[in-house]
């Protein structure tokens, strides 16, 4: 019986390391999208007027993952004051938009996070010509409370 308790509360506590709660993956995107070339690029793609639409991950069914239950909690207040505005939308709210919006205003984002530190992944496509598509990977560091940027690779394709 002991034994079982303690592989119950090892269970219960390693769940918890490993859930981040929706502001921790907010705070590690905002950092992201801040990042001098992923702003220049969404400026200048987006302007002040598009909005920016980020896909949740409400993947029903086998697999689900804590940091998927986070992405669904994100609303666009957590995006307040970026330079465009980023709305989280789900797949049902995607096939709801104008061609031209689900087209080329879809997010991809993921974010993964170890102990004080966190990688996060972000693809869109572009819809000026002539990109096609924007990518940007990111490793980030939680310093005093605040994810700061300590490395990142961005790639603009044609």
């Amino acid at each position: 019986m002991r034994k079982f308790a303690l592989l119950l509360l090892a269970g219960i506590f390693c769940s918890q390391l490993s859930s981040q709660p929706a502001a921790e993956v907010a705070s590690c995107l905002r950092a992201c999208l801040q990042a001098p070339e992923m702003e220049a690029a969404f400026t200048q793609e987006w302007g002040e007027l598009r909005p920016l639409y980020l896909r949740k991950r409400e993947a029903p069914g086998i697999g689900n993952r804590p940091i998927d239950k986070a992405f669904d909690q994100l609303n666009a207040s957590d995006f307040l004051g970026l330079p465009w505005e980023v709305r989280p939308v789900t797949e049902e709210e995607i096939k709801q938009l104008p061609a031209e919006e689900a087209r080329f205003g879809i997010l991809e984002a993921s974010v993964g996070f170890r102990e004080d530190r966190a990688t996060a992944n972000l693809f869109v496509h572009l819809p000026q010509y002539p990109r096609k598509w924007l990518s940007g990977s990111f490793l980030l560091e939680n310093q005093d409370g605040q994810w700061s940027i300590i490395q990142r690779s961005v790639e603009i394709r044609p």
